[in-house]
């Protein structure tokens, strides 16, 4: 196969991009496969590459950003490429952790309660959260929206971008007087901002690889939680697959997780993130495009199943080809 890679972008997950790229890039190659890397500074850059239509198959390795949200797979439809992974409208329901989160509601797939607050807060947030009077008249006062977090979900709770992953710009508030600053650290990235109640427990993963369920993965930090460092530093979490979890909750995740790729509308491969605490689990969100470098999860989890990572990126490329086909 003819296949270019594309990775770099200008979301906050640039470097992980360019570290998937890079390994997405050695093994496709190693597997025989002609392959061009194409790092570029914005998804726009494609409207420029006439030739994304000659090769067998474009793999995007964005992360985050246009890259995920459904931008970047519309503009390579616009181009006539073939692509692999999820396309334009699985990738902007995915990215957008609230409208995921509606969808598993929606289909009784347990899911973490929150609140959403939205960056243009003169208009978007409800009235009763609104200062009525002053200089900042109609918009959002924090002393209310703290009161509501804790009326509503209680404490802890964890404050997240909508629409970022790697686990970037995460905060968990444990006390009251922690949410103020937290919650003005995840705003400086004018992202509409996810407030959602912290799940105590173990960290599952659920890969689903062009419809077959994977192994279940279970990851456990050395310290802390599962946040960017754990995720992208070599020896900072120990990783379990099959994961320890009894029968039938095992199924449940499992069943679970394939049914939100489905519903989604996904393809090739998808990563669903849960909290076990006991017995009871909790859906927190799916990414279409999961990382593929030295510590990602979905290749730890095919390789339980005999599934190598150049074989794995080959069976993603050529059902992007199948797919086209039909």
């Amino acid at each position: 196969m003819k296949i270019i890679v594309l990775s770099g972008g200008d979301s906050t997950e640039r470097k992980v991009s360019l570290a998937t790229g890079a390994a997405v890039t050695e093994a496709l190659a190693a597997a025989g496969h002609e392959v061009q890397s194409r790092v570029i500074d914005s998804v726009n850059d494609v409207l420029a590459m006439d030739d994304l239509s000659t090769v067998d198959v474009v793999f995007p390795a964005l992360h985050g950003g246009e890259g995920e949200d459904g931008t970047l797979q519309a503009l390579l439809k616009s181009k006539g490429a073939t692509f692999a992974l999820s396309g334009m409208a699985a990738s902007a329901l995915a990215m957008n952790k609230a409208a995921a989160k509606r969808l598993m509601r929606s289909a009784n797939i347990p899911t973490p309660d929150w609140l959403l607050v939205s960056w243009d807060l003169d208009s978007n947030c409800p009235d009763s959260l609104l200062d009525k009077g002053g200089p900042r008249e109609g918009y959002l006062c924090l002393e209310k929206l703290q009161q509501k977090v804790e009326d509503e979900l209680g404490l802890p709770v964890v404050i997240k971008p909508v629409a970022d992953g790697s686990s970037s710009g995460v905060e968990i508030v444990k006390l009251p007087e922690q949410f103020a600053t937290s919650f003005s650290k995840v705003a400086s990235s004018k992202q509409d901002i996810l407030i959602e109640k912290y799940i105590p427990g173990r960290e599952l993963t659920a890969a689903i690889l062009m419809g077959r369920r994977l192994p279940l993965l279970e990851i456990i930090p050395k310290a802390g939680f599962y946040d960017y460092d754990n995720k992208y530093t070599p020896g900072n979490s120990d990783y379990v697959c099959p994961a320890p979890v009894g029968s039938p909750t095992y199924e449940k995740i499992s069943s679970d997780a394939r049914r939100l790729y489905d519903l989604v509308g996904c393809s090739g491969v998808a990563r669903v993130d849960f909290r076990l605490d006991g017995d009871t689990y909790s859906c927190l969100e799916i990414n279409t495009i999961p990382g593929m470098t030295a510590t990602s999860l979905v290749p730890k989890a095919a390789l339980a199943v005999g599934i190598g990572f150049g074989d794995l990126l080959v069976d993603i490329c050529e059902e992007a080809i199948s797919h086209r086909q039909k």
